[in-house]
């Protein structure tokens, strides 16, 4: 199954969340939180992603669009969030960040971990994503983390999991300091140790896609290099039809 752009854009947000979560996942205060509680932005058009393993924790995402400035979506849950926050508990209402083009607010309800990630289109609106990350469940590693190669120094930015028609998918996204061309010719020399065939490829605009089968799986390398110099690497491993 090929990477949709969606999906790319997915994965990259989900690293981001991943990176948050460090900032809040010390309290623990009661239940798991669902992402139906979350509040959806005023006239927003809401798309739900699905349920996924996040670095081994179950998290909850949905996308939305919305026709007014990033600013008035924010100020939507600074104010939701800081009516209904418990300041005895002398926690913040909610965390700000940015990251590159995104704006985060991040916030701990009960034992969940509430992300909401926006950034500006062309026109002047407002898109992005709410997840919900339960932090309450053990975290449970993924098989391909140690298992799928990656050149030395590589660092594993995020690991997830998803069911797409019954089939598990799962992508890693990776970076290091190697070049694009380096990352590409490198899985192309070393996926067929590993039973991979390798199927089909290319690069244009310095973007690297590598399609690669064996039996009952496929998988889809995406190499790029980010504003900041790094090379990004998308593995999206897929079962093409079940097991037994």
């Amino acid at each position: 199954m090929p990477m949709t752009e969606s999906k790319r854009r997915a994965a990259g947000l989900l690293r981001e969340t991943a990176l948050l979560l460090f900032a809040v996942c010390a309290v623990n205060i009661g239940h798991a939180y669902d992402i139906a509680d979350v509040a959806d932005p005023p006239g927003a058009t809401m798309t739900y992603v699905g349920d996924v393993v996040q670095n081994g924790l179950p998290l909850q995402m949905k996308q939305f669009t919305a026709d007014y400035p990033v600013a008035e979506l924010l100020g939507f849950y600074k104010q939701r969030w800081s009516e209904t926050a418990d300041h005895r508990e002398n926690i913040p209402p909610y965390i700000e960040k940015r990251v590159g083009e995104w704006r985060v607010l991040s916030k701990v309800e009960e034992t969940s971990s509430i992300v909401v990630q926006v950034k500006e289109t062309q026109s002047g609106s407002a898109e992005g994503f709410i997840s919900v990350t339960d932090l309450s469940r053990p975290a449970v590693s993924s098989q391909w983390l140690k298992a799928f190669p990656r050149l030395g120094d590589s660092e594993l930015i995020s690991s997830t999991e998803s069911v797409d028609k019954g089939r598990l998918a799962t992508t890693l996204v990776m970076i290091n300091d190697y070049s694009v061309a380096d990352n590409s010719d490198y899985y192309r020399a070393n996926m067929d140790a590993l039973g991979w065939r390798y199927l089909r490829g290319g690069t244009k605009n310095n973007v690297s896609m590598l399609y690669f089968v064996k039996e009952r799986q496929q998988c889809e390398i995406a190499v790029t290099q980010a504003d900041d110099g790094k090379t990004v690497i998308f593995a999206n491993l897929v079962e093409t039809k079940e097991n037994g």
